[in-house]
């Protein structure tokens, strides 16, 4: 095998998809951190004074980074670890939960009501970065 690949906790080489979809994850988790700092502070006026249906529009694509993020992270075969996997995989299964609720729950609240959906997306967002560290490539020994 080339020089280039790196190993994975296994010995096994990764392939080159794995790589791609791990760099594409990491990339996209950086951009989904840099649109919340956009809307955030940078942006004039902030998303958060912006009309409901602007506001609304910024913040589902800023998710949907988030999402996209942790799916090339997935597909990129990280879970493979045990401890990952489980670790992962519990906190996807309570994501479903939350926004089952939140989506009964916060529309009756209005467009600022996030009590169900703001911990679903931490969740995520942690197995994102758990993901993204396990998943990391290793430079050959």
């Amino acid at each position: 095998m080339p020089d280039t690949q790196t190993k994975t906790a296994k010995g096994a080489m990764p392939s080159r998809e794995a790589s791609l979809h791990w760099v594409a994850g990491a990339i996209t988790l950086a951009l989904f951190l840099t649109s919340g700092a956009y809307m955030r502070w940078l942006r004039t006026p902030p998303v958060g004074q912006l009309d409901h249906a602007t506001r609304a529009v910024y913040r589902s694509r800023h998710l949907f980074l988030l999402f996209s993020a942790v799916l090339n992270l997935a597909v990129a075969g990280v879970p493979r670890l045990r401890r990952t996997r489980k670790l992962v995989a519990g906190a996807l299964l309570v994501t479903p939960l939350l926004f089952v609720v939140a989506f009964f729950v916060e529309p009756a609240r209005g467009i600022q009501a996030a009590s169900w959906s703001r911990p679903a997306f931490y969740v995520l967002f942690g197995a994102a970065i758990i993901l993204l560290l396990a998943g990391r490539p290793r430079l050959r020994q």
